[in-house]
Parts: C-alpha cells; sequence; structure tokens
C-alpha cells in the first residue's frame, strides 16, 4: 500500500526570487490596431467592435498577446444594444522566439493540438481558455497561429508564484489528482506518435534550458532578458554544487543519448510540459457536469509533449521553491495508480522509479538555474543557507537519477 503524506509535509521554506526574476525579465508585447483587427478577422471575429486593446506579458515565447475589450451586436436593427466582452488574443510565429526555436515548435504546437481535438480528448475535469484558433499557410508547417480565447483572470491563481496551502490545501490535492487523470487519459496513448500534434521531441523536453541552448540563442542575437539570467544561473549552479555532481550533470548535458535512450523506455504519456503558477486556474463546475467540481484551467501548451508522466508534477517544484518532491511525489502516485487500474493498466514499481528518476533529472535540468540564482540573490545569511541546501539536495538527486537512468 502506497503511504500518504500529509498535505503540509509538501511544503517547506520560503519561496525564493528566481520565479520573480523570471517574471521581471518578461517582454511587452504591443500589437498595433491594425495588426489587431486582421487578428480578430482571421478567428472570425471581423463583425465585433474592438473598444480597447490591452498589451499583456509575453512570457518568453516570443507570441504578442493582447487582451481586447469587444462590442458585438445584440440584434440587427440599428440602435441595437451591444455585448460587451473581454477575449485573450495570442498571435504564435514558427520558431520565433526562444522557447519556439529551443524545441523546434514547427506545427505551433498550441494550435496544432486545440485544431487535432484535445478540447474533446481532455478529462473533463481539465479545461482549456482556447474557443478560436486560425492558421496561416499549410497547417503541416504554418507559418503562424492565432488564437482567441476566453479572458479567465478571474480564475487564475490568485498567488501564482506561491505553492497554493494555508487556508485551501486541498487546491494542492486537486491538482495532483486533476493531473493524474490527464496522464491516465493519455497513457501509452498510439496517437502520441501523430506528427500533426507537433508535440516537443524528447531531447528537446529534457534540454530546451540547457547552457549551449541559451547561449545559441545569445550568440544569434536573441534580446529576451532571462537568457542572460539563465546563463548566469548556471555558472553559479555549476560553481555552488558538488563537483562529482557537477561533473555527472554537465556530462548529460553534453551528451544526453543514453538518458534519451533511457526515457524513451519508459511509458509516456500527454503531459503540458510547463506547469507552474501563471499557466493555472479554477473553473466552476458546469450547469451540465456539476458532479465534476471545479475544472483546472492549463494555459499555454506551447511545451506539451510525450513524455513521462512526473514531469509535470516535478516542474511545480521548479516554480513553487517550497515545494518538497518526495512525498509530493508519493500523493501523486497513490492518485495515478488508482486511475490506471481503472484503466486496466498497472504501474510496476520499477516502472515508477524510472518515471521518478527521468522527471527528477529533467526538473534539474531545466529548474536548476533558478535554484543557484535563488541562492545568489537571498536576503540573509539564513535564506541563502537554506536555498543553498536546496539546490544541493536537487543537484545531488538529479545526478543520481542521471547515474541510474544510464547505468553509469
Amino acid at each position: 500500500m502506497l503511504s500518504m503524506p500529509s498535505v503540509p509535509s509538501m511544503i517547506n521554506g520560503r519561496a525564493g526570487p528566481g520565479i520573480v526574476q523570471k517574471v521581471r525579465a518578461q517582454r511587452m508585447a504591443h500589437p498595433s490596431d491594425a495588426s489587431v483587427s486582421a487578428t480578430l478577422r482571421a478567428v472570425g471575429l471581423g463583425s465585433d467592435v474592438v473598444m480597447a486593446v490591452e498589451p499583456m506579458l509575453d512570457g518568453l515565447s516570443g507570441a504578442e498577446l493582447a487582451r481586447v475589450r469587444l462590442c458585438a451586436p445584440a440584434g440587427a436593427w440599428p440602435g441595437a444594444p451591444c455585448v460587451i466582452s473581454s477575449r485573450v488574443v495570442k498571435r504564435s510565429v514558427a520558431e520565433t522566439g526562444w522557447l519556439g526555436a529551443a524545441t523546434h515548435d514547427t506545427r505551433l504546437r498550441e494550435a496544432a493540438l486545440w485544431r487535432a481535438g484535445l478540447p474533446q480528448w481532455l478529462p473533463r475535469r481539465i479545461a482549456l481558455a482556447v474557443e478560436r484558433v486560425a492558421c496561416s499557410a499549410a497547417s503541416e508547417r504554418p507559418v503562424s497561429a492565432t488564437l482567441l480565447m476566453r479572458d479567465e483572470r478571474a480564475h487564475l491563481l490568485r498567488q501564482p508564484y506561491v505553492a497554493p496551502l494555508g487556508r485551501q490545501p486541498s487546491d494542492l490535492l486537486a491538482l495532483l489528482d486533476a493531473l493524474a487523470a490527464l496522464h491516465a487519459r493519455f497513457w501509452q496513448a498510439a496517437l502520441l506518435d501523430d506528427a500533426a500534434l507537433g508535440l516537443a521531441s524528447p531531447r528537446d523536453t529534457l534540454l530546451w534550458l540547457s547552457p549551449a541552448v541559451v547561449a545559441e540563442r545569445i550568440t544569434a542575437g536573441d534580446t529576451q532578458p532571462y537568457l542572460r539570467l539563465a546563463l548566469a544561473g548556471w555558472e553559479a549552479f555549476f560553481r555552488l554544487i558538488p563537483p562529482e555532481d557537477a561533473a555527472t550533470l554537465r556530462a548529460v548535458f553534453a551528451q544526453p543519448e543514453a538518458a534519451l535512450a533511457a526515457i524513451e523506455r519508459l511509458p509516456r504519456t500527454l503531459i503540458h510540459g510547463d506547469i507552474w503558477g501563471p499557466n493555472l486556474g479554477w473553473l466552476p463546475p458546469t450547469r451540465q457536469s456539476p458532479r465534476t467540481g471545479h475544472r483546472l484551467l492549463l494555459l499555454d501548451w506551447a511545451l506539451a509533449a510525450a513524455a513521462p508522466a512526473p514531469y509535470d508534477l516535478l516542474s511545480l517544484c521548479g516554480a513553487w521553491h517550497t515545494l518538497r518532491p518526495t512525498p509530493l511525489l508519493a500523493i501523486y502516485r497513490a492518485r495515478l495508480t488508482r486511475r490506471l487500474a481503472a484503466r486496466g493498466a498497472s504501474l510496476t514499481a520499477q516502472r515508477w522509479q524510472g518515471l521518478a528518476d527521468a522527471a527528477y533529472l529533467r526538473t534539474t535540468l531545466t529548474g536548476g538555474e533558478a535554484w543557484a540564482r535563488a541562492v545568489e540573490a537571498a536576503p540573509s545569511a539564513p535564506a541563502r543557507r537554506q536555498a543553498l541546501a536546496r539546490l544541493r539536495w536537487w543537484a545531488r538527486r538529479g545526478a543520481q537519477a542521471a547515474r541510474r537512468l544510464t547505468g553509469v
């Protein structure tokens, strides 16, 4: 029987500054009125009147993002009242920006997934904000894609950079259960091989934030401020962790083939790929499915991949530094095992160990620079000691996972 840690045991310490620095590094998108109008026409809203355009934080994708206030006529007769609504419009260009280039997003996977049927495939307790999608040129290699989304700001996490504990600990448990439902639904699904989905490759999913990829983008002239923060973070990471762990992890970055071969032999599922606070929200139950309860809102599927399920779980630790991964994984494992059993699938202890190792390695290779920057920016000696202990724990666990996966 799987042990079940308490919810408070998943939280420890205070949040570091790494994620805040990441958010401050985001660029503002400034779409023109003409581009917004063209974008709205692309998704079939040419008759709506644009009343206001509010540029939004662009994140790391290089997409053009804006909140648009619309006035739509409620009737065909003159003087008919208007219906005021708010939507979010996102326009992406293939392989533009760091993430698009780093993950070779030639099909604009967020749009590709929606067009292929993702809204219908998802469990009822998982929700998307996308309402319409339009792609330019051929769907196989679109030049650009436009997404029209509901404005769900009222349903997003109120404190996205703080692990949801305190008065509502069930939020974290509900999140784990919803992710287990998602992963069980797509467990070893044949459709994951469909190239039309544009899913990120195993290599890109593991290495999109590697020092080499970051340095390559800087050399290519990418001005995204976060790139230089990340590169400085990796320099601090390898300076602050034990030499033997640094050597192991440098070797994986330099020659990842053995680790990738081991990961590709593991069970896979559809992962969101970028599970962290700003991409999460909770929608109220619908009248059609009141028993479903609150639904997990997942935004921004630009890093979606066919990969080990715990990747999504440990992404939370990369964002919410106070989460303790061991009890987090234990609780998730129990939920995933139960859902797989209901579908006639099993998860052996050996398989779970491999999946957990893959997730520990991937999280270390993508979150290490932020943990190192948290050490460097610690406001006090006690805070620095805590952040350093966290960094070294992850480096040790990631290196241990790499050795087990590769047999070294």
